[in-house]
C-alpha cells in the first residue's frame, strides 16, 4: 500500500562538500577572493549561505538587482544600510561626508559635505573612498555580493579599489553568471586579476539527486531509477530538480513501494521542460492570498516587509501574512533576519511576474511606487523604474532625473545617462524639456554611437514642434552637438550655424563654443578658410564678452592653438608659447588638461613627437593627479600609439585587454587599430584587416585629421601588401578627395605615399606624379619633420617607377632618415629595405646586402617578425642566409632592468608620472613596465609589488638616477 505522503522540506546541502571546502580555505588566507560561478539554479546562493552558516561569521551581504536602471551603489548602500542603523558615533573623518547623497537618513550624524567636484571620475573616487572608510570603521570582514554580473559599473569600480588595498579591506565573495557579464564589463577585469580563486558548481550526479531528493522528503530513501531519470530531465540542475519534486508532491504523484520513494508510473514521468513551467504549475495551486503576495513580491524584487507587501498585494496584513506562511511552506520564498521575505531564487520571481498580464503588472506597479513613495529612505531610481512601468510619465520622469542627478554627484555618469536616455526614448518628456534634458545628459558616457543616434531622432522630433525661439535655438545647438558626436559633421555644422545667431543673442558662451566647434576642419569639404573664419568670429566674441571666467578663456586658448595646429597653420605654435602658465581653479585645470592632450595630438599630426610626449604627458599628470579618470584614459591611449610610432611597441595580450575593459568605444577602437598594426607587423595580415575593420565599427568616424590613427591608411597598407591596387585606392579615395577640398595637404602625410605607391601599381603614373606633386606643393612650406618624410618617400617611389634606381636608393634613404629623426623606427626600416632593394636590382650586391642584414636585425628586435621573415627572403634570393635573431633579450618570469628601475622607484612612493619624468619615459609606459612586473610576481596590487619586491631584495640599492627638481 502507498504510504502517506511526508510534508516537505527545504532539500539539504548535498554533492558540495569539496567546494565548501575549497572556499573556506580561499577566506582563511590573503587575497581572500573567491568567485563563484555558474548558471542560474545551480546553488550558487545556497554555498554561499551555507559557508557563513558553518564559520558562524558575521558578513556585509549585498545582492545586485536585475534593475533596468542600476542604481549607483545600491548593493552596497542598502547592505551597510542593515547592518548599520546609525553611524553617529563612530570615528569617522571628514572624508564621509561625501556620503551625504547615498545616506540621506544619516546627514545629521555625517561630517559636512565637502565642495562638489566638476570631474564625475573625481566625485565618484571620492565617494568610493569614503564607503570604504565606512566599511573600515564598522569593522566588515568579509564582503558578499551575489548576481555581480547585475551591478553597476561605479559598484565593480568599488570592487575593484577594494581589491587595490586586499591587505586590508574586507575578503570577498562574489557570486555571478558568466553568461551574463558583458563584454565591456569591469567585472572581466576583476576577474581576470592574480589571487583569484574561482569555484564553478557542477550539476549533481544521479547519487547527489537522490540524496537532494531523500533530504526534502525526511531523510527516506529514493529509487536510484527514479533519482537517475530525474536527474536527466534537469540536467542536474539543483533549482529545477527541487521544483520537479515539489510539483510531483502537489500533483500527489509520489508514492512510497519497497522502503523507496519513486514516481507513480516512472516510464510516463513528464518533468516540464523549464522551471518557469514547474514554477507556474505550483503557483497556481496555492489559495488567493499566497498568490497575491508572489506577484507583489515578484514587481517589488528583492526582500520586503510584510507591511508593504500587503499594501502592493492589496490584500489585508492578516491575509498577507496566510500567505506568506502558505509560500514559505511551499519552498518559494524565504525569510531574512529581519523578517522580510522574497523569493528564493531569482528564476522564480521573474515566471511569476512574466505570467502577469499587462495590465495587472501596471496596476502593481502604481501600488508599488506610491507605497514607497511614503517609505523614510526611498530609492529614487526604484520609483522611477515603477511609475515608468506604471505608465506614469510625469513621475517617471520627476524620479528618473533626481536618481539622474544622485547619479552624477556619486561619479556615476554612465547609470545617468540610461536614466535620462530611457526617459527621452520613451517619450515621457516632450518640446523644450527634451533639449533641456539632453543638455544635461554626460554624453561622453554614451556606450557607443547607437544611443546617440538615437538621441538625435528624439531631438530632431522636439525641434519641429511648437517652441519659442529660444526654445528653438536651444534645440537646434543640442541637436548640432549630437550630431557632431555622432560623426554626421556635414550636417551637424548646418545646424549649428542655424544656431549661432541665437546663441550669440542669448547664451554668448555657449556661442563662443558652437564657433569652435564650427571651426574644427573635420568631416565637412568646405575649405580650410571656411574654419578659420569662424575661429576668428569665435576670438571676437570672447574679447567682446563683459568678463568671460578664466577657465572659459583658457578653453578658447587651448582650442585656438589646436585648430591652427590642425589646420596645418604655423600661427598655432606662436599661440602655444602665449598660453598663460597658471591657472590652478578646478575648472582651469581641467582645460589645461582638455587643452594638453589636443595639442598632443595635434603634434603628433605634425610627427613632432618629442612636443607631442610632452603635452600629453603634461595632460597625463593633471589627469592623474585630479582624478579626470575618463580623460586619463584616453590619453593612455594616444600615448600606446605614440609609443607605437616612436618603437616602443605594446604586447598583444595587453592589447586586447585595452579593447576587452574600455567602457569608452573610441579607446577599444584606437586599442583594435593598435593591434591591428601589429598583426601587421607580425605578418598575421587577415587578423589585422579583421582588427582595423572592427576599430572601424566601434569607434568613432576618423579620418586624415587623426593622422597615423587614420583606418583608411591602415587598411590601404595591407591592400598594396597583398597585391591589391585598386582596393587600396577604394580604401583612401574618401580621405584623399576631403583633403584637395580643404586644401589641408598635412592631412595626407599619412596617405600620400601609399596612394602614390597604389597608383603606380594600378599603371596610373600620370594620375601618381599628379598626387605627389599636389602633396609637395602643399606642404612644401611646413615645417612638419612627417610631411618631409612622407615627400622624401613618394620622391622615391616615383623614381623607382621610372627606372631610376640609384636615385630612387638615395630618396628612400633620405625618407629612413628623416623617419629615424622624428623616430619613427618602423618607418625608416621599410624605408631602408626599399632603398637596399633598389640597390640589389642596381647590381650593387655588396652594399645592399649589408644593409639588408642590418634592417633584418633591426625588425626583428622590434617586434616586426612578419616584415623580417619578408627581408629574410630577399637575402636568400641573393644567396644570403641569415639566422633569426634574438632581438630584445626575454627574462621569463624574471623582471628585466627597465621593470627593475621602475620597481625600485615604485619603492620610494613615487607615482608613475613622477617615475616617468625620473627615467625619461610616458606614464603609460611606466604603466607598462608596473603591470609586467605584478604579472610576473603574481600580485594584484601595486602596494602588494612594493612589498614583494622589499620581501627578495629585488629593492635594494636603490635606482641611480637624478631625481627631479619638481615633484
Amino acid at each position: 500500500m502507498p504510504s502517506r505522503r511526508p510534508d516537505l522540506a527545504v532539500p539539504g546541502m548535498v554533492g558540495r562538500d569539496r567546494d565548501l571546502s575549497l572556499l573556506d580555505q580561499a577566506l582563511n588566507g590573503r587575497p581572500g577572493l573567491v568567485v563563484v560561478a555558474g548558471e542560474a539554479g545551480i546553488g550558487k546562493t545556497r554555498l554561499v549561505l551555507e559557508l557563513l552558516r558553518r564559520r558562524g561569521e558575521t558578513a556585509l551581504v549585498a545582492v545586485c538587482p536585475p534593475f533596468r536602471e542600476p542604481y549607483t551603489l545600491g548593493p552596497v548602500v542598502d547592505a551597510v544600510r542593515r547592518l548599520a542603523e546609525c553611524v553617529a558615533g563612530l570615528p569617522l573623518t571628514g572624508l564621509a561626508g561625501a556620503l551625504r547623497p547615498v545616506f540621506p537618513e544619516w546627514v545629521d550624524q555625517l561630517p559636512p559635505a565637502p565642495e562638489p567636484l566638476a570631474d564625475a571620475a573625481a566625485a565618484r573616487h571620492r565617494l568610493l573612498r569614503a564607503l570604504i572608510e565606512l566599511i573600515d570603521v564598522l569593522d566588515v570582514g568579509l564582503l558578499v555580493l551575489e548576481d555581480v554580473h547585475w551591478a553597476d559599473e561605479a559598484t565593480l569600480e568599488f570592487l575593484l579599489f577594494l581589491r587595490a588595498r586586499w591587505e586590508r579591506g574586507p575578503r570577498l565573495i562574489l557570486t555571478y553568471r558568466p553568461e551574463d557579464v558583458r563584454p565591456e564589463s569591469l567585472l572581466r577585469r576583476l576577474l581576470a586579476q592574480a589571487g583569484v580563486t574561482r569555484l564553478e558548481p557542477r550539476p549533481l550526479d544521479t547519487a547527489a539527486t537522490a540524496q537532494l531528493v531523500s533530504s526534502m522528503l525526511g531523510g527516506e530513501p529514493v529509487s536510484e531509477e527514479f533519482a537517475e531519470l530525474l536527474r536527466g530531465h534537469t540536467d542536474g540542475l539543483p533549482l529545477a530538480i527541487e521544483e520537479s519534486v515539489r510539483l510531483l508532491y502537489d500533483r500527489a504523484d509520489l508514492v512510497r513501494e519497497d522502503g523507496a520513494w519513486l514516481r507513480r508510473d516512472v516510464a510516463e514521468l513528464d518533468v516540464p521542460p523549464s522551471i518557469r513551467e514547474a514554477v507556474l504549475e505550483r503557483t497556481s495551486r496555492l489559495g488567493r492570498a499566497a498568490g497575491a503576495v508572489l506577484a507583489a513580491l515578484a514587481v517589488l524584487e528583492g526582500e520586503r516587509a510584510p507591511a508593504l507587501i500587503a499594501e502592493v498585494a492589496g490584500v489585508s496584513p492578516q491575509e498577507a501574512e496566510n500567505g506568506l506562511i502558505e509560500a514559505l511552506a511551499g519552498g518559494l520564498l524565504h525569510e531574512d533576519r529581519d523578517g522580510r521575505a522574497g523569493f528564493r531564487h531569482v528564476l522564480a520571481a521573474r515566471s511569476v511576474y512574466h505570467a502577469l498580464g499587462a495590465k495587472e503588472r501596471s496596476r502593481l506597479h502604481r501600488r508599488a511606487g506610491e507605497a514607497l513613495e511614503r517609505e523614510p529612505v526611498r530609492s529614487v531610481a526604484e520609483l522611477a523604474r515603477h511609475f515608468r512601468e506604471a505608465g506614469d510619465p510625469g513621475r517617471w520622469a520627476a524620479y528618473a532625473e533626481q536618481a539622474a542627478d544622485h547619479a552624477i554627484s556619486s561619479g556615476d555618469p554612465r547609470t545617468a545617462f540610461g536614466l535620462l536616455l530611457d526617459l527621452l526614448a520613451g517619450g515621457a518628456v516632450r518640446g523644450a524639456a527634451v533639449s533641456r534634458l539632453v543638455q544635461r545628459m554626460p554624453l561622453y558616457a554614451a556606450p557607443g554611437n547607437g544611443p546617440l543616434r538615437e538621441l538625435v531622432t528624439v531631438l530632431r522630433e522636439a525641434a519641429t514642434g511648437e517652441l519659442t525661439r529660444e526654445e528653438r535655438t536651444e534645440a537646434t545647438w543640442q541637436l548640432a552637438r549630437l550630431m557632431f558626436h555622432v560623426g554626421d559633421v556635414e550636417a551637424a555644422s548646418v545646424e549649428m550655424e542655424r544656431a549661432v545667431p541665437g546663441l550669440v543673442q542669448d547664451r554668448p558662451v555657449a556661442a563662443v563654443h558652437a564657433m569652435m566647434m564650427l571651426a574644427r576642419p573635420l568631416g565637412t569639404a568646405r575649405p580650410a578658410a571656411h574654419h578659420r573664419a569662424w575661429l576668428e568670429h569665435a576670438g571676437r566674441l570672447i574679447e567682446a564678452s563683459p568678463g568671460p571666467s578664466p577657465d572659459v578663456r583658457l578653453s578658447f586658448l587651448m582650442d585656438r592653438a589646436a585648430t591652427l595646429l590642425v589646420l596645418g597653420d604655423p600661427a598655432g605654435w606662436a599661440v602655444v608659447r602665449d598660453l598663460p602658465a597658471e591657472g590652478e581653479s578646478p575648472g582651469e585645470v581641467l582645460q589645461r588638461a582638455r587643452g594638453f592632450a589636443n595639442l598632443g595630438e595635434a603634434a603628433m599630426l605634425w610627427g613632432c613627437y618629442d612636443d607631442a610626449r610632452r603635452w600629453l604627458d603634461a595632460a597625463a599628470a593633471l589627469a592623474e593627479a585630479h582624478q579626470h579618470v575618463r580623460l586619463r584614459d584616453l590619453l593612455g591611449a594616444t600615448l600606446a600609439h605614440l609609443d607605437w610610432l616612436t618603437g616602443s611597441w605594446t604586447g598583444p595580450t595587453e592589447l586586447e585587454a585595452m579593447a576587452l575593459d574600455a567602457d569608452e568605444p573610441v579607446l577599444r577602437a584606437d586599442a583594435l587599430l593598435l593591434a591591428g598594426l601589429l598583426d601587421a607587423a607580425h605578418g598575421d595580415h587577415p587578423r589585422a584587416q579583421e582588427r582595423v575593420r572592427a576599430a572601424i565599427a566601434v569607434g568613432r568616424p576618423r579620418g586624415p585629421a587623426d593622422g597615423s590613427r587614420d583606418p583608411s591608411a591602415v587598411l590601404a597598407r595591407l591592400a598594396i601588401a597583398a597585391g591589391r591596387p585598386g582596393e587600396a585606392l577604394a580604401a583612401t579615395d574618401a580621405a584623399w578627395h576631403l583633403v584637395e577640398a580643404k586644401e589641408l595637404w598635412l592631412w595626407a602625410a599619412e596617405i600620400a605615399p601609399l596612394r602614390v605607391r597604389a597608383l603606380l601599381e594600378d599603371g596610373r603614373v600620370g594620375d601618381a606624379a599628379g598626387a605627389a606633386e599636389a602633396f609637395a606643393a602643399g606642404t612644401r612650406g611646413l615645417n612638419a619633420p612627417v610631411a618631409a618624410a612622407a615627400r622624401w618617400f613618394t620622391a622615391a617611389l616615383l623614381a623607382r617607377a621610372g627606372g631610376d634606381l640609384t636615385g630612387a636608393a638615395g630618396l628612400f634613404e633620405e625618407a629612413g632618415a628623416a623617419w629615424a629623426a622624428l623616430p619613427r623606427p618602423y618607418d625608416a626600416l621599410l624605408a631602408r629595405e626599399a632603398a637596399a632593394g633598389c640597390r640589389l636590382a642596381a647590381g650593387e650586391r655588396v652594399r645592399a646586402v649589408g644593409v639588408l642584414r642590418e634592417v633584418f636585425g633591426d625588425l626583428t628586435a622590434l617586434g616586426a617578425t612578419g616584415d623580417a621573415d619578408r627581408v629574410r627572403r630577399t637575402l636568400a634570393d641573393a644567396g644570403v642566409r641569415v639566422g633569426a635573431r634574438a632581438g630584445r633579450p626575454g627574462y621569463g618570469n624574471q623582471l628585466s632592468p627597465r621593470e627593475l628601475e621602475v620597481v625600485r622607484l615604485l619603492v620610494e612612493g613615487r607615482t608613475s608620472a613622477q617615475i616617468a619624468r625620473v627615467l625619461g619615459l610616458s606614464p603609460r609606459t611606466v604603466e607598462k613596465h608596473v603591470h609586467s612586473a605584478m604579472r610576473k610576481r603574481d600580485v594584484p596590487s601595486r602596494t602588494a609589488l612594493a612589498v614583494a619586491a622589499v620581501e627578495s631584495g629585488v629593492a635594494l640599492p636603490p635606482v641611480s638616477v637624478p631625481r627631479p627638481f619638481t615633484e
